[in-house]
């Protein structure tokens, strides 16, 4: 199975292994709902927030916050209908600069 690479992690001789229950995560339940788009996309939401999730190459997957603008119309579509997403929260995080994470950060309340 597909595994995603842990933000805190630590090194066990050369390969890299989490430092906490990788399951109990919500980066885990994230992946794990998440919608794929094609064989190197995958897309969840969470807090009115878009995230994507690539494979990186090795076996392990990296997910990060996206602007609503890369999210396939598809699955767009599908969320408004699952009430998962709001028009609201695709207004509000649409369209946003590559390099600026501020955005999401200030909404990752636990």
């Amino acid at each position: 199975p597909a595994r995603m690479r842990q933000f805190v992690h630590r090194r066990r001789g050369g390969e890299l292994v989490p430092s906490h229950p990788w399951h109990a995560t919500i980066a885990h339940r994230l992946f794990e709902q998440a919608q794929t788009a094609t064989s190197t996309r995958r897309y969840a939401t969470a807090r009115g927030i878009a995230f994507e999730a690539k494979p990186t190459g090795d076996g392990t997957w990296h997910g990060y916050p996206v602007p609503w603008e890369s999210v396939p119309p598809a699955i767009l579509r599908q969320w408004l209908l699952e009430a998962r997403i709001t028009r609201r929260d695709i207004r509000t995080h649409w369209r946003r600069s590559a390099t600026d994470l501020h955005w999401a950060l200030g909404t990752d309340q636990a």
